[in-house]
């Protein structure tokens, strides 16, 4: 990732903690949606979960999601979540890196290659995007001024 906009702000529009899936995706749009985005990660590498994910295949998502498949309070927030972005909209966005897949059972949908291909598909994402990253970070409190 690069460095934000102004190389010596400290103010951001979306601070995101945690670089696994839901936190680079997350960097990814908000960056693209034009917010100045700080990327925090405590690991020295991102995406872990997501490379061991599948036997290091990943499986990065499926073709049967719906709101259904879900447990919440809130049973309207799944189906506002996922009407805003679908699994279809994720299959676009591993095609368009060309990453080659296939459909394992279920409608689980697998890497042909490397779990790696996911990892540097959302790095790539958050790249375009100018979000800000820092490693090695460790929070122990969150407020806002």
């Amino acid at each position: 990732m690069t460095r934000d906009r102004n190389q010596h702000s400290n103010s951001y529009d979306v601070i995101i903690l945690g670089a696994g899936a839901a936190g680079l995706m997350c960097a990814g749009v908000a960056g693209q949606r034009g917010h100045q985005v700080l990327l925090l990660e405590q690991a020295r590498d991102p995406g872990e979960k997501i490379r061991i994910s599948g036997g290091g295949r990943c499986n990065f998502t499926n073709l049967h999601t719906s709101p259904a498949n879900f447990l919440s309070d809130n049973p309207r927030f799944c189906n506002s979540a996922l009407s805003g972005y679908t699994q279809r909209d994720f299959i676009a966005l591993v095609e368009k890196y060309g990453i080659a897949w296939h459909e394992k059972t279920r409608g689980q949908l697998f890497c042909d290659g490397s779990s790696r291909q996911i990892i540097d598909m959302l790095l790539e994402e958050c790249r375009a995007a100018n979000a800000q990253w820092r490693r090695g970070t460790r929070i122990s409190a969150v407020s806002k001024d």
